[in-house]
C-alpha cells in the first residue's frame, strides 16, 4: 500500500489482583514469521515487542530447530522491542513447500504480551503489518484458514531490492510445530506451490519442534474462485501454531492502495458462533465486507443488519457479506471464523473478530501512537452501557452513544467512538474498564492516504482448564478436606460436587473451599470430588479422589478479640481426637497457665499487645495410628483502647456564665460523657463532645474546676479519660445594700453598698437631691421634695477593673403610711372555717392576723386572705376577736383592725349501705343528727358519677370495685356536714371458653378462659344440648352430627356473682378415608399403585403407611416391596378443617420363584434341600432329571424340595437338570429350567 505508516498496538486485557488474566497474555508463545515481498517497500526493521505487567520478567526467545537462544530481562510494566531483521533470511518462512527451521518459541517467567511487527522503512512506511501472538490460545490441532476473497494481490513491476528478479506477493499459510515428530495434513482450497492440487489432502512431517512449513498459492488473482487459500484445512497430530498472510492486497474498485494483511489465527476450538461487525470507513468502491468461513458441514449462518440473510455453508466455504449498515449481527449454528476487511478510503486493514460467547474482558489497556484518525469499536451486553470509564472518565464513553445491535433481541449494544488528540493524546497509554460486564474492544487507526491498522484484541473463546487436584491419602479423622481447584482460560469459576459422600461441602462455588466429612465417609474409605467449570463456556470437569487412614484431630477454638487496656489471662480451650495428648505453643514472650492442658490460659506479653494479635497453636502428640500430628491455630486479636482528648486548659472571668468544651474521641468508640468537679450544668448535654459548661456560683467561689471527658460505649475496652482545668478569675462584686422603699417623710438617705476590694466605685442618681461623696461607701443623699412628688429615685453603683464593668442599680420608692381593714363582724357555723379577707392599703400590703381566742390560722396568719379554725374553747365562749396588723416598714408606723365572730350549731352526717354485686341495687340509709333545728337537705354522690337528693336512695353500680360515696346534709340553721364512706361492689365473672377443632363424632375439648377482676370463680356450667350439662371447668363432649351448636356457659364467683354467655360451636363433617391398590396381590419389587378414593371437604393431606417402615404424603403413591409377606396398609386423610379419618387394608406381596445353582445334602443342617424359594404360590409343578434325562424327582407341594435321594439311595454328585411351572397367587404363570450341582 502507499503512504502507510507503522503503528505498534499492544492491547492488554487482564484482571488485577487474584482475577484471571485474559486476552493474548501468556507465558508460552509459538510463531512462524511470514515472508513479505522485498519489492513493495523496504521491510526493515522487523521486531518482536514484549510488554510486561507488575513483575520484572525474564523473556527467552529461541529458535529450537537452529539453536538460536537469547534471554532478555525486562522491568515491570515496560515495553521492550527486540529487533530481528539482522537475521531476516533465517526467520522468514520461505521458500514454500519446504521444511524450514525458522520457528520461534518465546517463554517468560511471568505473563506478557507479544507482537511481531513488519516495520517498513520511512519516510513512506508502505506495506507494514502487526501480527498479534495468541500464546497457548493459538495452539491447536485443527485450523480452517480465513482469507478475504474480494480483491487480488497487486502485481509488482519493479525490482526494488536489486536482486535481479521481481518477487510477487502471494497468500500464504505458515505452520510451526511445537513438538517433535509432528505430522501435518493440509487440504488447500487452491493449487499451491509444490504441485499440490486443490482439495486434495497431503501430509508433511515436521521432525523437530520449531520446524516450519509454508503453504503458498501460485497466482495474484485471488478474487477468482479456486485461486484463494480461504477455507484451507490444517490438521496435525500434535499442537501447532498457524499464521495467515495476504500480501499487497489491492481494492481496485476504490483506488490505487495495496496493503499487507495478516495475523496469527486460532484453532477451531477457540472460535464461536455469534459475532458483531461494526462498519469502518472504507469508500464505496473498496466494498467494505466481512468473510465468514465455516469449519463444519451444513453450517447455517444468519446475518441481521435490519434485514435478515441466511446461507448454508460446508466446511471450508467462505461467504462474503458487503456492509451497508453500521451494525451487523452474525449468528451460526456451528463455530465459524469471521474476518472483517475495513479501513479508511481505500487503505485496507483486516481483523479476525472475537466471538461474543465465552469471550471479552472487563479492562483493556491500549496506546495511541500517532495523531491520525483514532476510533474505538466497543461491544457490550445490555445493561453495561453506563458502566464504562476511559482513563477514569465516564464522559468519554457516554451511555447514550451505544445502540442496540439488530438481531440480538436487545441483548447486545455497540458504539463506535472517535477521539481527538485532546481526548486521547498521541503517545499515551490508556485504560478502558467496565464495572458491570465483559466487553469487546477494537481499535481502528489511520487515514485515507497513510494506511490503516485494525485490530480486535479482545479475548477469543478461551479454552477452559479445570484441575481438581491430585488424588491424595488423608489420615481419617481430619475435620475437613481442603479442596484447592483451579479453573482457568475461558472460565475462572466452577462448582464442586462430591459423588459418594454425605458430609458438608462449604461454599461449592469457591474453587478453594473445604469439605467436612461425615462418619460414613470415613467408614467407606474414600471420596470422589468433581470440579466443574461454570460461566458462559461449556463446562469442563476434573475429579480428585481422597482415600482415608485415621489421623489425630485437634481444635484450638475460635478466634477472640480483647482490648489492650482490658486484657489479662486469656482463656483458651481446645480438643484432641485420635491422639493421646496435645500441647499449646506460640506467642512472643507470653505465658501459658499450663501448656499441656487443653483448657488453660495465656497471658499476652507487651510484644503480643504491640503486634495487635498473637497466634497460639495446639499440637497433637501420640497419634493412635501413626498419622502426622495435627495443629490448629487460634488468633487472639488486641484492639487499641479509645483515644480521648478533652482540649486545652481555660482561664475565664468570674462573670463568665459558660465555658465552651470541644472534646474528641476516636478508636472503638466516638461517644463519651463530660463530668466536672464543679456544680454547674452542661448545655445541651454532657453526652455531647462539643457542648457548653454553665458555670455555677459555687464554681466561681472555688476558683478552679476540672472537666473530665470519659469515653462510653467502649465495647470490650475500659473507659478512657482526659481532663482540662478551668481557672476562674474573681469578678468584682457590686451590691447596693440599701432598702428599695422608704417612707415618704424621710429627708436624708444613707447610700450603702459592697464592692470587691481593688476596684474603684462611682455613685449616680437620677433624682433632684444631692450626693455627699460620689466615690465613697457609705455616703448620704439629701432628698428633694420633687423626689417624693415623683415617688422614686434610681440609684446606680458602678466599678471597673480586669473584668468587664460591673454595676448594681436600685429604684428607691417613697411609700405612704399603711391603712388596715379586718372586715365586717359575722356569724359562722361552728364546724366551718372562718374565711378572712383583710386589706392593707399602701405599697407594703403585708401584715399578720392574731386571735384573742385559742384557734389556729391555715395556711398562715401572714396572709391577708386565710382561714381561721376556731377551737372548742372559742365555740363555748360563743365568739372570738381576730386582729389584722400591718408591718412597720419603710420607716412608717404599723396599723391594726379587729373582726368579731359569733358561732351557730352544726349537724353530724352519717349513713349505712348494703353489699351488692355489679349491676344490682345498693341501698343507702341516712343516719345524720343535729343538736338544734332539723335536717332539711341531703346531697349524695355515689362515687361513679351517680347522685341523689333523697334521704334513703337506691343506686345500681355498673362496674365493680370500691367506690367513695359522699353524703352532705344541711340543717335548718343553714349549716352543713359531710361524710365519705367506701362502698364495695363485687365484680361479675366474664365467662369465656375455647374449644379444639370440632369434627363430627370426634371428642371436643373445652377450655375455660373466664376472668374475674378480683376474687375467684368456683362454679361452672356448660349446656351443650338440652339435657346435656357439665359442671366441670374444662369438660369434653362429642357431637354425633355436623352443624352449629349454641353452648350456654355460666361462671359463678366465690361471692355468689354469676354471668352467662352463649358461644357457637361449629361441628365440621369428617372426611371418609378410602383407597384402592393395584395390583393386589403384587410381586416383590413390582410397583404398586395406591390410589386415594377418600371423600370429604377439601382434603389437604394424606399419610400412607406402607407397613414396611416407609410412608408417603402424596395423595396417590407408588411403592414396591423388597420382600414378600402381608403388609397392613394404612391411609390417614385430613381435610381443610383438620378433621381426620383412617382406613386400613392388607396387601399380599409374593416373591418370584428362584432356585440355587448348587446344594449339599450332607445332613449338616445347612443347604440340605433343593427347594423352590419365593412365593406364596397357588400351584407348583417341580421336576428334576439326571444327566441321562431320567426323571428322578417330582413334586406339586411348594413346601417340599429334593433331599438328594433317589429310590432310597444317595444320588451321585454331579449336575442335574430341573424344570418348574409355578402359578403365582395373582394368576401369573412362571416357567423356568436350569442346572443344579449336587455336592457333598
Amino acid at each position: 500500500m502507499r503512504f502507510k505508516k507503522h503503528l505498534v498496538l499492544v492491547v492488554f486485557f487482564f484482571f488485577f489482583g487474584a482475577k484471571e488474566v485474559k486476552a493474548q497474555i501468556d507465558t508460552v508463545f509459538w510463531f512462524a514469521a511470514p515472508w513479505v515481498t522485498p519489492d513493495h517497500w523496504w521491510r526493515d526493521p522487523i521486531a518482536f515487542h514484549f510488554s510486561t505487567f507488575n513483575n520484572p520478567t525474564a523473556v527467552r526467545v529461541r529458535m529450537p530447530a537452529t539453536g538460536y537462544d537469547t534471554t532478555i530481562n525486562i522491568p515491570a510494566n515496560s515495553l521492550f522491542s527486540k529487533n530481528v531483521d539482522f537475521m531476516m533470511n533465517a526467520i522468514e518462512s520461505k521458500p514454500a513447500n519446504t521444511v524450514l527451521n525458522s520457528g520461534f518459541q518465546i517463554t517468560s517467567d511471568f505473563p506478557i504480551t507479544a507482537v511481531y511487527d513488519v516495520i517498513t522503512r520511512g519516510p513512506n512506511y508502505n506495506n507494514p503489518e502487526t501480527y498479534s501472538l495468541k500464546g497457548q490460545n493459538g495452539l491447536g490441532t485443527e485450523f480452517v484458514t480465513p482469507f478475504q476473497t474480494r480483491w487480488n494481490n497487486q502485481t509488482l513491476g519493479g525490482d526494488l531490492d536489486g536482486s535481479g528478479s521481481i518477487v510477487q506477493p502471494y497468500q500464504q499459510i505458515n505452520i510451526v510445530a511445537t513438538e517433535d515428530n509432528t505430522v501435518v495434513y493440509i487440504t488447500p482450497r487452491c493449487a499451491v506451490v509444490g504441485g499440490h492440487p486443490a482439495n486434495v489432502t497431503y501430509s508433511v512431517t515436521l521432525p523437530l519442534k520449531g520446524n516450519v512449513y509454508t503453504v503458498q498459492n501460485m497466482v495474484q488473482n485471488t478474487s477468482v474462485a479456486g485461486n484463494n487459500l480461504a477455507g484451507s484445512i490444517v490438521v496435525s497430530t500434535k499442537p501447532v501454531a498457524v499464521t495467515v498472510s495476504d500480501d499487497s492486497v489491492n481494492p481496485s474498485g476504490g483506488g490505487g492502495c495495496y496493503d499487507l494483511m495478516g495475523d496469527q489465527i486460532v484453532p477451531t476450538d477457540v472460535i464461536g458462533d455469534e459475532y458483531i461487525v461494526l462498519r469502518g470507513f472504507l469508500n464505496a468502491g473498496s466494498e467494505e465486507s466481512f468473510f465468514v468461513t465455516a469449519t463444519e458441514n451444513f453450517t447455517t449462518v444468519t446475518i441481521n443488519d435490519g434485514a435478515v440473510t441466511s446461507v448454508i455453508l460446508n466446511q471450508g466455504d467462505t461467504y462474503r457479506y458487503q456492509l451497508a449498515q453500521p451494525r451487523t449481527h452474525v449468528q451460526s449454528d456451528k463455530p465459524v471464523y469471521v474476518l472483517h476487511m475495513a479501513g479508511y478510503g481505500c487503505e485496507l486493514g483486516e481483523a479476525l473478530l472475537p466471538p461474543l460467547n465465552c469471550a471479552g474482558s472487563d479492562i483493556v489497556t491500549f496506546p495511541r501512537t500517532n495523531p491520525q484518525n483514532f476510533s474505538l469499536n466497543v461491544l457490550c451486553p445490555a445493561g453495561a452501557q453506563g458502566s464504562f470509564l476511559l482513563n477514569g472518565s465516564a464522559a468519554l464513553v457516554p451511555a447514550g452513544s451505544f445502540n442496540v445491535v439488530p438481531g440480538t433481541g436487545g441483548q447486545w449494544y455497540a458504539a463506535q467512538l472517535t477521539y481527538t488528540t485532546g481526548q486521547i493524546a498521541s503517545g499515551s497509554s490508556n485504560v478502558l474498564t467496565n464495572s458491570t460486564d465483559n466487553f469487546a474492544l477494537g481499535v481502528i487507526n489511520g487515514g485515507t492516504t497513510t494506511g490503516c491498522l485494525y485490530h480486535y484484541m479482545s479475548s477469543f473463546i478461551r479454552r477452559v482448564y479445570t484441575k481438581a487436584g491430585n488424588d491424595t491419602i488423608l489420615c481419617n479423622g481430619e475435620p475437613q478436606i481442603n479442596l484447592n481447584g483451579s479453573v482457568t482460560g475461558g472460565s475462572i469459576t466452577g462448582i464442586w460436587n462430591v459423588l459418594d459422600g454425605t458430609g458438608t461441602l462449604s461454599t461449592p462455588t469457591n474453587l478453594v473451599t473445604s469439605y467436612t466429612p461425615s462418619t460414613s465417609d470415613y467408614a467407606q474409605g474414600s471420596l470422589t470430588f468433581v470440579l466443574s467449570s461454570t460461566g458462559n463456556c461449556n463446562p469442563v470437569t476434573d475429579t480428585m479422589k481422597v482415600s482415608f487412614i485415621q489421623s489425630p484431630i485437634v481444635g484450638a477454638g475460635g478466634d477472640n478479640t480483647f482490648c489492650k487496656n482490658n486484657v489479662g489471662a486469656v482463656p483458651i480451650s481446645g480438643f484432641v481426637n485420635f491422639a493421646s495428648a496435645a500441647s499449646w505453643s506460640g506467642g512472643t514472650g507470653g505465658a501459658f497457665g499450663n501448656s499441656g492442658s487443653l483448657t488453660t490460659t495465656y497471658t499476652p506479653s507487651p510484644t503480643d499487645l504491640a503486634a495487635d494479635s498473637v497466634a497460639l497453636f495446639l499440637t497433637s502428640a501420640g497419634s493412635f495410628f501413626s498419622c502426622p500430628n495435627d495443629v490448629d491455630t487460634v488468633v487472639i486479636h488486641f484492639t487499641n483502647p479509645p483515644s480521648v482528648i478533652a482540649g486545652p486548659n481555660q482561664v475565664v472571668c468570674s462573670s463568665t456564665t459558660l465555658a465552651p468544651l470541644s472534646g474528641s474521641i476516636s478508636g472503638p468508640t466516638s461517644t463519651g460523657v463530660w463530668s466536672t468537679t464543679g456544680s454547674g450544668a452542661f448545655s445541651p448535654s454532657q453526652s455531647n463532645l462539643v457542648t457548653d459548661y454553665l458555670i455555677s456560683s459555687s464554681d466561681t467561689t472555688v476558683g478552679t474546676i476540672v472537666m473530665t471527658l470519659t469515653s462510653t460505649n467502649n465495647g470490650n475496652c475500659l473507659a478512657v479519660q482526659d481532663s482540662l482545668e478551668i481557672t476562674i478569675i474573681d469578678q468584682p462584686q457590686v451590691t447596693i445594700t440599701m432598702a428599695d422603699s422608704i417612707c415618704s417623710n424621710t429627708s436624708v438617705l444613707n447610700f450603702t453598698g459592697n464592692v470587691t476590694l481593688g476596684f474603684s466605685t462611682l455613685w449616680s442618681v437620677n433624682g433632684f437631691g444631692s450626693i455627699a461623696n460620689t466615690s465613697a461607701i457609705p455616703t448620704f443623699y439629701t432628698v428633694s421634695p420633687i423626689d417624693t412628688t415623683i415617688g422614686y429615685i434610681d440609684v446606680l453603683l458602678s466599678t471597673t477593673g480586669i473584668c468587664p464593668i460591673e454595676s448594681d442599680s436600685l429604684r428607691i420608692h417613697f411609700i405612704d403610711p399603711p391603712n388596715v381593714n379586718a372586715g365586717v363582724d359575722q356569724a359562722f357555723c361552728q364546724n366551718e372555717a372562718i374565711q378572712l379577707n383583710g386589706t392593707i392599703s399602701g405599697p407594703n400590703q403585708t401584715g399578720s392576723w392574731s386571735t384573742m381566742g385559742t384557734g389556729a390560722f391555715n395556711p398562715s396568719n401572714m396572709l391577708l386572705s386565710t382561714l381561721y379554725f376556731p377551737s372548742n374553747s372559742d365555740i363555748l365562749n360563743g365568739g372570738v376577736n381576730l386582729i389584722l396588723s400591718s408591718a412597720g416598714s419603710f420607716g412608717c408606723s404599723p396599723d391594726n383592725d379587729t373582726l368579731h365572730v359569733t358561732f351557730k350549731s352544726s349537724p353530724t352526717a352519717a349513713f349505712s349501705s348494703t353489699a351488692s354485686c355489679q349491676g344490682s341495687n345498693t341501698a343507702f340509709t341516712d343516719m345524720s343528727t343535729t343538736p338544734s333545728g332539723s335536717i332539711v337537705g341531703w346531697e349524695w354522690s355515689f362515687g361513679d358519677t351517680g347522685t341523689s337528693i333523697t334521704d334513703d336512695p337506691l343506686h345500681t353500680y355498673t362496674a365493680s370495685g370500691t367506690f367513695n360515696a359522699t353524703l352532705i346534709v344541711e340543717s335548718s340553721l343553714g349549716c352543713f356536714d359531710t361524710i365519705q364512706q367506701n362502698v364495695t361492689v363485687n365484680p361479675l365473672p366474664i365467662p369465656s371458653f375455647t374449644n379444639t377443632i370440632a369434627c363430627e363424632n370426634g371428642e371436643i375439648f373445652f377450655t375455660d378462659n373466664s376472668f374475674i377482676s378480683s376474687g375467684s370463680i368456683n362454679a361452672w356450667e356448660y349446656v351443650f344440648e338440652p339435657g346435656n350439662i357439665s359442671n366441670q371447668q374444662n369438660p369434653s363432649y362429642t357431637y354425633t352430627s355436623a352443624g352449629t351448636y349454641a353452648v350456654e356457659f355460666t361462671a359463678t364467683s366465690a361471692l355468689g356473682c354469676e354471668a352467662s354467655v352463649f358461644q357457637n360451636v361449629v361441628v365440621n363433617p369428617s372426611p371418609t378415608a378410602a383407597f384402592t391398590i393395584n395390583p393386589n396381590p403384587a410381586l416383590a419389587l413390582e410397583d404398586v399403585n395406591f390410589i386415594d378414593a377418600s371423600t370429604g371437604n377439601q382434603l389437604t393431606s394424606w399419610y400412607w403407611n406402607f407397613g414396611d417402615g416407609e410412608g408417603d404424603n402424596n395423595q396417590n403413591s407408588i411403592h414396591n416391596y423388597s420382600t414378600g409377606g402381608v403388609y397392613p396398609i394404612t391411609l390417614i386423610v385430613t381435610d381443610i378443617n383438620g378433621c381426620q379419618d383412617t382406613t386400613k387394608t392388607d396387601l399380599a406381596i409374593a416373591l418370584l420363584p428362584v432356585l440355587p445353582t448348587g446344594f449339599t445334602p450332607n445332613e449338616d443342617g445347612e443347604n440340605d434341600v433343593f427347594i423352590i424359594r419365593g412365593g406364596p404360590f397357588k400351584t407348583v409343578d417341580f421336576k428334576i432329571y439326571n444327566n441321562w434325562g431320567q426323571l428322578i424327582y417330582e413334586s406339586n407341594d411348594a413346601l417340599e424340595g429334593w433331599n438328594g435321594m433317589y429310590q432310597g439311595e444317595r444320588a451321585p454328585m454331579g449336575v442335574y437338570t430341573w424344570t418348574f411351572t409355578v402359578e403365582m397367587t395373582n394368576g401369573q404363570i412362571v416357567k423356568k429350567s436350569g442346572d443344579v450341582t449336587l455336592m457333598r
